[in-house]
């Protein structure tokens, strides 16, 4: 497995960078999960095709355009495996296209593209999964339209079609069926078979197809194996991407899984506590640069994750703030979110920046945050304060001199009358545990819910 990658001279990458890997506990599900996030352009697949560079003997070849002038044109790549040993890709002395390995890669991570197409006809070939990473999945000479040699996986994904199928109904539900068939030309295509409907390979979508490839990357991966898959989330929908997310978090608690993703679906905080790791990749004056979550941020969010008050300040909407490109707004709670929308509409006024979810879940919880951010490389950040934690925020001041922290004049966002709150009994306790006299009853409604849906 990848401890870690050091990328120079590649692309983007004007100035080295490390990215560090998350490594599974073999407990904890998402433990062994990577997920690298940021725009078009930054440099997410280059951290990908860095990988590819170490797969299989031969050392690749780096054309003139995919090298770096502020490196002078060379090329330095290395990678640490779990057990510490470096493996490097380097250019040649002299410089030039041509690169040469210390040492071939004791392991092979299968990689997966973002171009996942492949022919509607085949022939018929086959080769295992070490065959079909050795063969095509080294990094290429340029970026290929296509998943190549991809077909030769299908009849030996074919051997083994009950436990593919295990996989892949897990996605797209037991309704789902699929066959290899051949055409009177001899040639071989696929039939997928959905109820009573049947389409060819050509008549399906390209979300079904990547699906697909995706679940042939993790039904035969043994125990520790790397597994890297760029945008998992292209041409499928939200409610297929959270299954996959769930696929993901189960086979990356024992085995190293790297996400490449413009998708909030798949930036999973629980993972994250668990030992996940949460890399932004950005440009800065044309430079690639890399961030990453800290094991101080990490451990700070298993607190919020158990606010029972405040569960949706990690929400969906929360983890879009992860795929902008900066200034970014927070606040204690979500009445900040909409009265402060709601009076700039009617002053008619245009906040520039975006607001973090809907609010940090209090006070207390602003620092944390500040700490993700600033972790993560966002250079623009405003935090806002009501009045009455005007202590709260000059600590902050102090503690986070790069960023606008603002207290408001008032104590609050809005007028608010005392109130007295009414004793009420739950079905829970007070910190959300089940009463025990309640548990057959609790048992039953469950149940119910799960009957009418």
């Amino acid at each position: 497995m990848i401890k870690e990658l050091s990328i120079s001279g590649f692309r983007g990458f004007g100035q080295a960078q490390t990215v560090k890997f998350a490594i599974p506990d073999k407990k904890h599900a998402g433990s062994g999960l990577t997920i690298i996030t940021g725009a078009n352009n930054a440099g997410k697949t280059t951290i990908i095709e860095s990988i590819r560079a170490f797969i299989g003997n031969d050392s690749p070849s780096f054309s003139e355009g995919r090298r770096n002038h502020m490196t002078d044109g060379k090329i330095a790549l290395s990678l640490t495996d779990e057990n510490d040993k470096i493996y490097t890709v380097t250019s040649v002395p002299g410089g030039g296209s041509s690169t040469q390995k210390n040492k071939p890669l004791e392991f092979k991570p299968y990689v997966l593209p973002s171009r996942r197409a492949i022919p509607f006809d085949f022939a018929k070939n086959q080769w295992n999964r070490d065959g079909y990473i050795s063969t095509a999945l080294k990094l290429e000479s340029q970026r290929s339209a296509s998943l190549n040699y991809f077909e030769s996986r299908i009849f030996q994904i074919e051997k083994q079609k009950g436990d593919f199928d295990k996989v892949i109904t897990r996605v797209l539900g037991s309704d789902f069926r699929w066959t290899i068939e051949q055409r009177d030309s001899g040639q071989y295509y696929i039939k997928y078979i959905t109820g009573t409907v049947s389409h060819s390979s050509e008549g399906v979508g390209d979300g079904i197809w990547s699906i697909f490839t995706i679940c042939a990357a993790l039904f035969d991966a043994p125990e520790e194996s790397v597994i890297i898959i760029d945008e998992p989330e292209l041409s499928v929908h939200p409610a297929l991407q959270k299954r996959l997310m769930t696929l993901f978090l189960e086979y990356s608690m024992t085995r190293q899984i790297i996400v490449c993703t413009h998708s909030p679906y798949f930036v999973n905080w629980d993972a994250i506590v668990n030992g996940a790791n949460l890399i932004r990749v950005v440009k800065e004056d044309t430079v690639s640069k890399c961030y990453m979550i800290s094991d101080k941020c990490r451990n700070t969010f298993g607190g919020i994750l158990r606010d029972l008050n405040n569960p949706h300040t990690l929400g969906i909407e929360a983890n879009e703030a992860f795929f902008l490109e900066d200034s970014i707004i927070l606040v204690e709670g979500q009445e900040d979110v909409v009265i402060l929308n709601k009076i700039a509409r009617k002053l008619n006024i245009t906040l520039k920046g975006n607001f973090f979810g809907w609010g940090v879940g209090g006070a207390p919880k602003m620092k944390a945050f500040l700490i993700l951010f600033k972790d993560l490389g966002y250079k623009k950040i405003v935090s806002i304060f009501d009045g009455d934690k005007a202590d709260d925020a000059e600590k902050l001041r102090t503690e986070f001199p790069e960023y606008k922290i603002i207290t408001l004049k008032e104590d609050d966002i809005r007028d608010k009358k005392a109130r007295e709150i009414q004793e009420k009994s739950g079905i829970a306790d007070e910190k959300g545990n089940y009463k025990e006299e309640h548990r057959e009853y609790i048992i039953q409604l469950m149940n119910e819910i799960n009957s009418s849906l």
